[in-house]
């Protein structure tokens, strides 16, 4: 005999007397007879359909074949209280074969010995069962407690969402690190409500004054010392240097802590908010491999407030005046003949940015790794400004039995940065008709008689000055031996040279590290062992040439300091955690130093 099952589930669907939001069976079978059932007990039967077009209708399909076929297997699939569970997808591995579980969790299903079944639910935990030979099957499906009611990580452990008093904001990388970012603070701009990401500069983005964002959660708590969150990763606390570390493609998911619960977990440091940095793990089965990575141009739009050509000021003078002033004249003359500078186009020489990562995430029932390689160049917008790193991520966990399991990872990084060591303001300031260079064109007005022959040994290639330029004759068309008309507003070194002729940089070594034992004492008891390790060495060096001052020689020089620090935290926690039927208890209690 063969009956076929259709459910029909109706939405506020309205009959004589009732409304009816509970799915319903028709089941059809030979000799065209028609019965109706209730999927839960105590429904009263529909006793009219009105309007068929209101019904939303899926067809979920069951064909009870004859039982002595080879090859067919039946099952019943239950749920964490042993009641049926109606709906469960029964698949077979690497195959479209499957069907759904029935109105009684059960299942029929044609398969191969060697077949492997799996089993999955919205809110469970998906399981593999190989068939071996069984024809029949009752499975009991868990609970997937992270799915149903997400847990979020909240200083030495995790909580589920719901249960929280405090506030906590959660923020997954789903498409995260398909962003262009050098920094992974760079990702949460406009991500979480009441935290405030602001740009600072516009170096390379890596660590340091005037390139670091700025993140405020709680506002400026501090007159003097660091308004900043505090940066834990993976649970252990580190410096807020290791922002650029961390690599946007190894990150699971960031929690904000907001508000003053943060301070109770972490005390004083987590005062001003707290941002917890959760990475990736690797994940049982085949190794998989995987690349991210982007190669884009970047400039700086420019302020037209600054863009005023030598033309159009003489031209305004010109409509006031009805003349020029000698000075105009001779810049006028300069600039024909040697062209106007755009110094916005001198500072702001844009760049290009690259990011490369490769990772490799895989292990099996007992370890699993994780890890990334990335290298990241950025040139900034800046002149001079260049920033170079290299990171690399290792992490293993290991399950040695039932109560044992440890882990450790590694992540060493180095970058090297050149920065900008100037300021914009010297140069958004200067005169159009300045040039950044003497050419051939240009060198026809430099005044190799004044101050003494101070400019005699000019040539084409030199940084231009504007004092080199005074005591022009404009009768004669050429400098002048005597006095002639200075044009000159300062006597300072060219302002691109003041950037291009010092070199600062930063070379920096990180490294952070971290290893962990975790014991299963009893039932619902757990203790957990970790020590932390970070290491810091910073190398500064800065020189300064002969004509990045308009001192010359006497302000040249050469500097260099060297920063090494370390960090290390010793963690004992004991964790218990129980359900009580309805009920559920969460404990913990340890010491950190």
């Amino acid at each position: 005999m063969l009956s076929l099952k259709i459910a029909v589930i109706v939405f506020n669907f309205k009959t004589d007397a009732h409304y009816v939001s509970e799915p319903f069976f028709i089941t059809l079978e030979s000799g065209a007879k028609l019965s109706i059932m209730k999927m839960k007990k105590n429904y009263l039967i529909m006793r009219e359909i009105k309007w068929l077009s209101s019904l939303l209708v899926c067809l979920l399909f069951a064909s009870t074949l004859n039982a002595q076929d080879t090859g067919i297997i039946t099952g019943t699939v239950l749920d964490e209280e042993d009641a049926p569970l109606i709906g469960v997808s029964v698949t077979i591995k690497d195959t479209n074969q499957g069907t759904i579980t029935d109105i009684d969790g059960k299942f029929t299903l044609k398969a191969n010995s060697d077949d492997i079944l799996f089993f999955s639910f919205i809110g469970y935990i998906t399981k593999s069962i190989p068939v071996n030979g069984q024809t029949n099957f009752n499975v009991k499906m868990d609970l997937d407690l992270k799915q149903l009611d997400e847990v979020v990580v909240v200083g030495y452990g995790t909580q589920k969402k719901s249960h929280l008093t405090g506030s906590i904001s959660k923020v997954k990388n789903k498409n995260l690190d398909q962003m262009p970012l050098g920094r992974a603070d760079d990702a949460l701009v406009g991500r979480v409500s009441g935290v405030n990401i602001q740009a600072t500069g516009g170096e390379g983005n890596d660590q340091g004054v005037g390139s670091a964002p700025q993140i405020r959660i709680r506002g400026t708590g501090s007159i003097t010392g660091n308004s900043g969150p505090l940066l834990v990763i993976d649970g252990a606390v580190v410096d807020a240097d290791f922002w650029s570390n961390i690599d946007m493609n190894d990150i699971e998911s960031f929690e904000v802590l907001k508000d003053a619960a943060s301070a109770s977990i972490f005390g004083s440091r987590g005062a001003n908010g707290v941002i917890m940095i959760t990475t990736k793990q690797g994940a049982s089965g085949k190794t998989k491999f995987s690349y991210n990575g982007f190669v884009g141009l970047q400039d700086v739009k420019r302020n037209p407030d600054y863009n005023m050509t030598l033309s159009e000021s003489l031209a305004r003078e010109l409509a006031a005046n009805g003349v020029l002033s000698e000075r105009s004249q001779v810049k006028q003359l300069l600039a024909q003949s040697a062209g106007e500078t755009d110094w916005q186009d001198v500072i702001f020489d844009g760049g290009m940015v690259q990011s490369h990562s490769l990772s490799a995430r895989g292990g099996n029932n007992k370890t699993t790794f994780s890890t990334v390689m990335t290298y990241m160049h950025d040139e900034g917008v800046l002149l001079t400004d260049d920033l170079k790193k290299y990171n690399l991520k290792a992490k293993i966990d290991t399950k040695v039995n039932d109560k044992l399991s440890f882990g450790v990872s590694l992540n060493p990084s180095y970058s090297e940065r050149r920065r900008f060591d100037g300021s914009t303001h010297d140069i958004l300031r200067q005169t159009p008709w300045l040039p950044v260079y003497l050419d051939e064109n240009s060198i026809q007005y430099v005044n190799r008689f004044r101050d003494g022959g101070k400019y005699a040994d000019a040539q084409i290639g030199d940084y231009a000055l504007q004092r080199m330029f005074d005591d022009y004759d404009l009768e004669e068309g050429m400098p002048s031996t005597g006095t002639g008309i200075d044009i000159s507003n300062t006597s300072n070194t060219n302002p691109a040279a003041k950037v291009a002729e010092r070199d600062r940089r930063d070379f920096k070594f990180k490294t952070f590290g971290r290893a962990y034992v975790n014991y299963k004492i009893l039932d619902g008891l757990s203790l957990r062992l970790a020590m932390t390790a970070s290491i810091q060495d910073t190398q500064r060096k800065r020189w300064q040439g002969v004509e990045a001052h308009r001192n010359g020689a006497a302000n040249a020089q050469s500097d260099k300091t060297d920063e090494f620090a370390t960090h290390v935290i010793a963690e004992a926690f004991l964790n218990y955690n129980k359900t009580f039927g309805l009920h559920e208890i969460s404990a913990t209690g340890g010491v950190t130093t």
